[in-house]
């Protein structure tokens, strides 16, 4: 009888460890699936490309906490490249966005004020900040408020906006394409040219964090602590 007993201790220690062990491969298995490769800097600069769509609140919140806060800290050493597509389509001329025609109008209006303020990043964020702000100038409102407050000419920003299917909306598709269908994510958040739906998710939750331990790890700058 001790002996049955035994040999049945025996076995259910074994299936314990069978079990532990096969517990053990699958969280590799996972761990192996979602390690990401720590983000470096190209030149002492990353590069933050956010596709963005007017009406979508992830863009909202994104925007105006994680971006923000990373701008305010680190923008000497950001490259920032806005995206105002989203998982729009363009087909015969005409515009069909995922909030209705409030966001493809916004969007034309954003894509347009970008080009306009190219070459001033910080004009550039200050109007992308202005309009994922309450009340939401151009989505809601239909407003060129944001426009009027970083000084275009109104005039002929509104040229622009009333000209739909030229360069801008060309570039703008092209450039939206791959991130989409990899991240499949709006708004799709793509660092130093490099499409990857891992760091997406981390830049999505935890962006000034990602930027300053990438910064601690090049000796070229003054960054001396991050907090995770």
């Amino acid at each position: 009888m001790y002996i049955v007993y035994d040999n049945v201790s025996v076995l259910s220690t074994r299936m314990h460890r069978a079990v532990a062990m096969s517990v053990k491969v699958i969280l590799c298995l996972v761990l192996a699936c979602t390690y990401v490769e720590a983000l470096q800097t190209v030149n002492g600069k990353i590069k933050i490309s956010v596709g963005t769509t007017a009406g979508c609140s992830d863009t909202v919140n994104f925007i105006s906490q994680q971006l923000k806060e990373a701008y305010d800290l680190y923008k000497e050493y950001l490259e920032i490249e806005y995206v105002p597509w989203g998982r729009t389509r363009f087909d015969n001329g005409q515009f069909t966005c995922q909030f209705g025609v409030n966001d493809c109008w916004a969007n034309r209006l954003h894509r347009c004020a970008l080009n306009m303020l190219r070459g001033n990043q910080d004009a550039q964020v200050r109007y992308m900040q202005c309009e994922y702000a309450p009340p939401f100038p151009s989505f809601i409102q239909g407003s060129y408020v944001c426009a009027r407050e970083a000084g275009l000419d109104l005039v002929n920003l509104d040229h622009c906006v009333a000209n739909v299917g030229d360069e801008l909306d060309t570039r703008a598709q092209a450039a939206a394409a791959q991130p989409m269908a990899v991240i499949n994510f709006v708004p799709s958040i793509v660092l130093n040219d490099e499409i990857d739906r891992n760091r997406h998710n981390e830049a999505f939750r935890r962006l000034p964090s990602l930027i300053c331990f990438a910064l601690l790890d090049d000796p070229n700058n003054d960054i001396t602590s991050c907090q995770i």
